[in-house]
């Protein structure tokens, strides 16, 4: 038996504030030493995961911007649905959805991104680079219940569309497009290469995350770092004590260490 690890990114393997994977190395080396493949499932552009993907040195495919698409090992792009120029049409169906304007950051300066992520300029102009889906904030900065997802991703199903949310963004995308969707096409594709015996494990920290923990044998929550803990609705969820890249050294090791 093998394990196959997914994890998200921004909040879990990267830390919230800093974006540093410091304190994920020890996961990621626990990993490497039992030749488990760890995968990617992020809200992030394609080019900003291959910078970390390279930094990191990596070699498994990964998942970019929310299962909009997969880049496999051979450096193959693979596109399961969106397009962002048909997404910037329907944006008056978002807006009519939320009941006021959004701003979507292909509409943002660059200085203005890095000012609500936290990253460097450079990091910024990638994380602009969307081909299959649209982060967005709500101008108005009013306090946001994620009690009105399901009512917002009612009315934008009738038109095919859906919004998930992730720690600093909404994220606007085809209905069916999610982690949980791309994460099942790699448990399939690891599956084919080990004869049905893998465990999938998830790591995650945000409701966007939600959909891939639900595709896992064994789904973790990592905490946020106000200490509160997404409601997933999935029985037997395991949750860290750590926060961040900490939470995620933990989940490893709660798996994988007797």
């Amino acid at each position: 038996m093998t394990y196959l690890f997914f994890t998200d990114l921004d909040g879990t393997l990267l830390d919230y504030d800093t974006h540093s994977y410091k304190q994920a190395l020890e996961g990621i080396t626990m990993l490497r030493e039992k030749s488990y493949q760890l995968v990617f499932v992020s809200s992030k552009t394609f080019p900003e995961i291959k910078v970390l993907h390279e930094e990191l040195g990596m070699v498994s495919p990964f998942i970019f911007e929310n299962g909009g698409g997969v880049c496999w090992p051979d450096g193959v792009i693979e596109y399961l649905g969106g397009d962002v120029s048909e997404l910037r049409r329907r944006k008056n169906i978002l807006e009519a959805a939320f009941r006021e304007p959004v701003w979507f950051i292909t509409d943002m300066d660059i200085g203005e991104i890095a000012r609500r992520t936290g990253l460097t300029r450079e990091l910024a102009k990638l994380a602009q680079q969307r081909s299959a889906s649209l982060p967005f904030i709500l101008p108005s900065g009013r306090p946001f219940d994620t009690d009105e997802l399901p009512r917002l991703n009612s009315e934008l199903l009738q038109k095919g569309l859906a919004v998930t949310k992730g720690d600093r963004f909404f994220h606007f995308m085809p209905a069916d497009v999610d982690k949980g969707k791309a994460v099942i096409r790699l448990i399939e594709y690891y599956r084919r290469g080990h004869n049905g015996e893998i465990c999938t494990v998830g790591i995650g920290d945000s409701e966007n995350d939600i959909a891939m923990l639900r595709e896992v044998d064994i789904p973790v929550v990592v905490k946020k770092r106000d200490g509160s803990v997404i409601e997933t609705g999935i029985e037997n969820i395991r949750v860290t004590e750590g926060i961040g890249p900490r939470g995620f050294s933990e989940a490893v090791k709660m798996i994988i260490v007797p």
